[in-house]
């Protein structure tokens, strides 16, 4: 049986994970993400001090399981791209995914474009979170960095060419980018041509679990990892995570929750996309012969930390407390009730995501009354979550026409049982609870071993990883009691749109 080592690069933390063949996790190391932010709303990450935090993992990891490394895949969140020079050095900071300074270059897409055309193209809604608008703010903003650059790189895809030397990014990144004709799965010539962005700056497409090559001497020495080590293409954290959820077998929906949230539905195979926007985003699966269906909460496990820390602790007045137990405030905060007691919230702290994708929308509370405490509050904001999580699946059925049984949790969210039961009655769908707390890394760690021959294929992975799933049923009383409540959230949008972005109109000036 063989190792492989995956490096999971996230929003709330880096990790390097090694796994053995079967699934099993050997050792974990793992370290804050270094989000840089000027406090205006921008934030970046520096790409030499992500590399030297990545060699840092490394060597801790096997130092602490000295076991032999078989290959060494990635996985990251989308969007943020870093450059490379000439030389192969980096060019400038690498802007957060989930920053919106490009706004007006994702409007200028609009209005050159249409937003129904360049959906039926890559199956992307006009954001500023996507790669093609921040080039472009660089571009305008960065003229000089923008001129150096000679190819832009996802997280994941920079990991893979710090390793290797090589330039490549797979299906689910390319997805995400705002270039890609996701029909075809090919940069989009008649996109970048109209934008004047050559196409060449774009890294080549290949399968995840395609080995590009070994570790080069530069890495041995950085790292202590032998030269035999085998490098091969990850993915996106989504789908990676995915594969320890057993959503192949068709009727499942992954729920992968961290700090963002993503509803994402795996097609058969060889089906065709409906390239029709109805509130979904369309993306290639870690094989190009699939895709998926995707929706999301921008800031979901983030909401929740926010929120637990707003009504449980007194720490922002220089006030001590002992520390809480955070099973028991949960578990008390099962036995109240938020939305019955007419206390609505909506989850929108970085903007609204699916089926709206609107980063002008807000967080807010609607119904607050003075019987209601921290506890009423922190359910309502488990429960908005859950109203969301309910419409982003209920669309995502809707177009591809079936209905699913469950949803699996992977990623921090699916060890807040108390949030999960809730959700469970609220969607009406069984919970299953991925047994990997890591399910990120564990999937790219196995798509290493895909490259190596370990297994045949993405579903042999995911049917072997998927057998130990923890199922959470909903509780059908509460379900119809929430119907009625269910009804009211969804109007609760539309009512309060328009005046959400005239105060984020009026804020950003």
């Amino acid at each position: 049986m063989h190792n492989y080592l995956a490096i999971d690069i996230g929003t709330t933390n880096w990790k390097a994970v090694i796994y053995r063949s079967d699934g099993t996790s050997l050792a974990i190391e793992k370290t804050p993400t270094i989000t840089h932010s000027d406090g205006s709303g921008k934030s970046w990450y520096e790409p030499e001090e992500l590399w030297r935090s990545v060699c840092g993992l490394i060597q801790k990891v096997t130092q602490k399981c000295p076991v032999p490394i078989s290959a060494v895949s990635t996985t990251s969140f989308s969007e943020a791209v870093v450059g490379i020079d000439k030389e192969g050095n980096t060019v400038g900071e690498i802007i957060a995914w989930f920053d919106t300074r490009s706004m007006e270059e994702a409007q200028y897409l609009k209005d050159t474009f249409t937003e129904k055309k360049l959906f039926s193209l890559t199956g992307l809604d006009v954001n500023p979170i996507f790669s093609l608008p921040k080039i472009l703010w660089m571009r305008k903003h960065e003229q000089k960095n923008f001129e150096r650059t000679v190819k832009y790189l996802q997280m994941a895809d920079y990991i893979i060419y710090r390793l290797s030397g090589v330039f490549v990014t797979d299906y689910t990144l390319a997805s995400r980018t705002l270039a890609l004709d996701v029909v075809h799965n090919v940069w989009s010539d008649e996109i970048l041509q109209k934008v004047q962005i050559a196409a060449s700056l774009f890294p080549e497409i290949l399968a995840s679990g395609t080995i590009v090559g070994t570790i080069t001497p530069a890495v041995q020495r950085e790292t202590g990892l032998p030269s035999s080590v085998k490098v091969a293409v990850g993915g996106n954290d989504h789908p990676c995570a995915s594969l320890a959820s057993g959503v192949l077998s068709g009727n499942k929906m992954l729920d992968s929750s961290g700090t963002a949230e993503s509803f994402i539905y795996i097609s058969p195979k060889n089906a065709v996309p409906q390239m029709e926007f109805k509130g979904q985003r369309v993306c290639r699966y870690l094989s190009k012969d699939r895709y998926a269906l995707w929706g999301g909460i921008i800031s979901s496990g983030r909401t929740f930390d926010w929120a637990y820390d707003l009504f449980t602790s007194s720490k922002r007045f220089g006030i001590k407390q002992d520390a809480y137990d955070w099973d028991y405030v949960l578990d008390q905060v099962l036995h109240v009730k938020g939305i019955e007691e007419g206390l609505f919230f909506y989850p929108h702290l970085r903007g609204a995501g699916a089926p709206y994708w609107n980063p002008k929308m807000s967080a807010q509370f609607l119904g607050c009354r003075e019987f209601h405490d921290n506890a009423n509050f922190l359910r309502a904001v488990l429960e908005g979550l859950s109203m969301q999580a309910r419409m982003i699946v209920e669309t995502e059925e809707k177009l591809a026409h079936t209905q699913v049984a469950s949803l699996c949790v992977v990623g921090g969210g699916a060890r807040n049982t108390q949030w999960q039961k809730i959700k469970a009655s609220i969607t009406g769908k069984t919970i299953e609870l991925c047994k990997e707390s890591e399910a990120t890394s564990l999937g790219a760690a196995m798509l290493a071993a895909l490259g190596c021959g370990e297994y045949s294929s993405l579903e042999e992975i995911s049917q072997q990883l998927s057998s130990a799933n923890v199922k959470i049923e909903p509780d059908w009383d509460t379900y119809k009691r929430m119907e009625p409540f269910y009804a009211l959230y969804k109007e609760g949008y539309i009512a309060t749109e328009k005046i959400n972005q005239k105060i984020f109109d009026t804020i950003k000036g």
